[in-house]
């Protein structure tokens, strides 16, 4: 088995990397001289990539005839063109890479809208100490997950921990982990009709493209809290602006955005969320700690061993 690493990568990955040498030759494609790149490209059977179609030329793409697996760094893998290659080769995302980091990163949202942390902070800082403001509790409340994969699941744990209920919804309608109702898209309606907080951690299809439009914020609570870690196009944006505009009480939290400065080169809103007091916004920067590199490449390589069979 020949692995060819296409991205640029940091020296503690490279370390973790060099353990799959028992099973695999390993080789990394900005180590190579310009003139043997083609040779190794095309006995590739694996690349372990974050953006091939910028790594990698058109023909040193289609010089790869071997090839039987992509292992992306990324959890989402939505920005890869499935065209690139042979509908034989199989696209495998890092799902559980990022888990834990964007799992705490959810929570710190989740806290800061419910307990209103912002915005008591610059009332103080405006000098104004104003106690009228009514937090949100959390504890016995009904946390909705929709797409509970790696990230889901670690949500999850962490709202059992805050004493919530759990209602998830996968792709089976079955899970090992404890929760208090699972269900499938089927069940969108009720999970959203019923929940407190609704965290978004679904992949991006073309099922799940714009799945919450108007109709679907409009039966969420009047007081729910929305947050978003997974694609901004998974919501509306229009819909969610006039929702947001029409119900002072509902609370939105976005680490992902419609247009993204790494894939279309800048960052921009059709709508200024930032007018509403009850909405915060990050960069889509919920992963990005210190340890993510070690985390990330380290489960990658476990995905890769059970591919692999190993």
């Amino acid at each position: 088995m020949n692995i060819l690493i296409t991205y640029k990568l940091k020296d503690v990955e490279r370390k973790i990397y060099e353990e799959l040498r028992d099973i695999a030759n390993i080789n990394y494609l900005f180590d190579l001289p310009v003139d043997r790149r083609m040779e190794f490209i095309s006995e590739a059977d694996a690349i372990i990539t974050a953006f091939p179609q910028r790594e990698l030329k058109k023909e040193e793409i289609e010089s790869l005839k071997k090839l039987k697996y992509v292992f992306c760094i990324f959890a989402g893998i939505d920005h890869i063109d499935v065209n690139l290659f042979s509908k034989d080769v199989k696209i495998i995302p890092n799902s559980g890479g990022y888990s834990i980091a964007i799992a705490e990163h959810v929570f710190g949202m989740i806290l800061t809208l419910a307990k209103r942390l912002h915005i008591n902070n610059q009332k103080l800082k405006n000098g104004v100490f104003d106690q009228s403001i009514r937090n949100t509790l959390l504890y016995n409340k009904i946390m909705g997950i929709i797409g509970f994969g790696g990230i889901g699941k670690a949500v999850g744990k962490l709202a059992k921990a805050f004493g919530m209920k759990v209602y998830a919804i996968n792709s089976t309608g079955k899970t090992d982990e404890t929760v208090d109702y699972i269900g499938t898209l089927d069940s969108l309606d009720f999970v959203l009709q019923n929940s407190d907080v609704i965290v978004i951690s679904i992949p991006l299809t073309e099922r799940t493209r714009n799945l919450i439009s108007r109709r679907e914020l409009e039966i969420m609570k009047e007081n729910a809290i929305l947050i978003n870690v997974a694609r901004g196009q998974i919501i509306d944006q229009k819909a969610l602006y006039e929702h947001m505009k029409n119900h002072p009480e509902f609370k939105v939290g976005l680490d992902v955005w419609w247009h993204e400065p790494t894939i279309e080169g800048k960052f921009k809103l059709d709508y200024n969320f930032f007018e509403f007091e009850n909405f915060i916004g990050s960069p889509h920067n919920s992963p990005l700690v210190p340890e993510i590199f070690e985390m990330r490449t380290k489960n990658l390589v476990n995905i890769i061993k059970q591919t692999l069979k190993f």
